[in-house]
């Protein structure tokens, strides 16, 4: 029988926070040991080398990962909590990516600010598109807008009755439910890291539909037609 613990489709919707499982390297040298941590915990996560990432934890652990750095940053900050709660990094780390050392961040920032850039320096307008919630209720719509018409200095997250979800607040026009703030079922952090990214890249659109969308908490009721 499986010692695996389970996460069983109740507890999915309650999740808070993605728990990660690695192998570690002991404080003596003399191995590596089981650690299980949430997200939260991770300072940062670097490439090390084609296809060896590592992960910096805030209380100063370093480890690696052999895993491909933008395989590891998608499975870590774009995971559906909802489905995907756990993440078992034990066949990457440990004996798996040894001997691979994590460099500290100042060598991190200092590495990336001696490489050439290669990212376009425009501020083009940026589209979204995500599935919209009705506020305090189960009802959903999709809206397609751009980034101009939200005012991101109030954009905030909050803990609902779906889990982490985003307010945000528009500039011009109303959203779907004829609100002046959109609510989307994604947490903010998420969210944030996605649309920088985008905007980095100078990206023309990001499609958010699939995350956003309807998921039904245990026991609620679909809405009305």
């Amino acid at each position: 029988m499986s010692d695996q613990p389970k996460f069983s489709k109740k507890l999915l919707p309650e999740a808070e926070d993605l728990v990660i499982r690695a192998l570690v390297p002991r404080e003596d040298g003399s191995g590596y040991s089981p650690l299980s941590f949430t997200r939260e915990r991770i300072d940062y996560v670097t490439e090390i080398s084609a296809g060896v990432a590592g992960i910096a934890l805030k209380n100063g652990l370093r480890f690696a990962v052999a895993m491909d750095y933008a395989a590891l940053e998608e499975k870590i900050y774009f995971a559906d909590l909802r489905s995907e709660p756990l993440l078992d990094l034990r066949d990457k780390t440990g004996p798996a990516a040894a001997p691979q050392e994590v460099p500290a961040l100042s060598q991190v920032f200092a590495d990336a600010a001696a490489a050439p850039s290669n990212l376009p320096m425009v501020d083009k307008p940026l589209k979204i598109a995500v599935f919209v919630r009705q506020s305090e209720q189960q009802n959903f719509k999709m809206a397609i807008f751009t980034d101009s018409e939200i005012d991101w200095a109030k954009v905030d997250g909050f803990d609902g009755k779906n889990g982490k979800a985003t307010k945000l607040p528009l500039l011009i026009g109303k959203g779907p439910f004829g609100e002046t703030t959109m609510v989307i079922d994604m947490p903010r952090a998420a969210f944030m890291e996605i649309y920088n990214k985008a905007k980095m890249e100078g990206k023309s659109s990001i499609d958010l539909r699939d995350w956003t969308r309807r998921r039904d908490p245990e026991g609620a009721k679909p809405p009305a037609p």
